[in-house]
């Protein structure tokens, strides 16, 4: 197998990510799923040309418009929501979500999980 190979492979094998958001519970009171695919460096750039200002704290409203999917792989946010998400929800939460987005996990510990 060659090296290019390789690294697709360990791509793939991440897998679909998630995160609980307990903030964010739905009508039975169980936390909020958000999942997404790994980012990858296609996604990285587009975020970065957004912000023509890396201390733009809007990226992560953008982060979470542009990976967050239901369990069934539907987009969960329009570019419409992006005022809502950066003025009327807790940054806290959204900084926490978005970070968990952009930091690709091993293989190892998505089995962990």
């Amino acid at each position: 197998m060659s090296v290019i190979d390789r690294a697709k492979t360990h791509f793939e094998n991440i897998g679909i990510q998630s995160v609980e958001v307990p903030e964010w519970k739905d009508d039975d009171g169980k936390p909020t799923i958000i999942y997404w695919q790994p980012i990858n460096l296609f996604e990285k750039n587009k975020l970065f040309k957004k912000s023509d200002n890396m201390n733009d704290v809007s990226i992560l409203a953008d982060i979470v418009v542009m990976k967050s999917l239901d369990k069934d792989g539907k987009k969960l946010f329009k570019l419409d929501d992006k005022m809502d998400l950066m003025t009327k929800v807790d940054s806290d939460v959204l900084s926490r979500i978005a970070t968990r987005m952009v930091q690709v996990i091993s293989p190892d510990e998505v089995k962990k999980n």
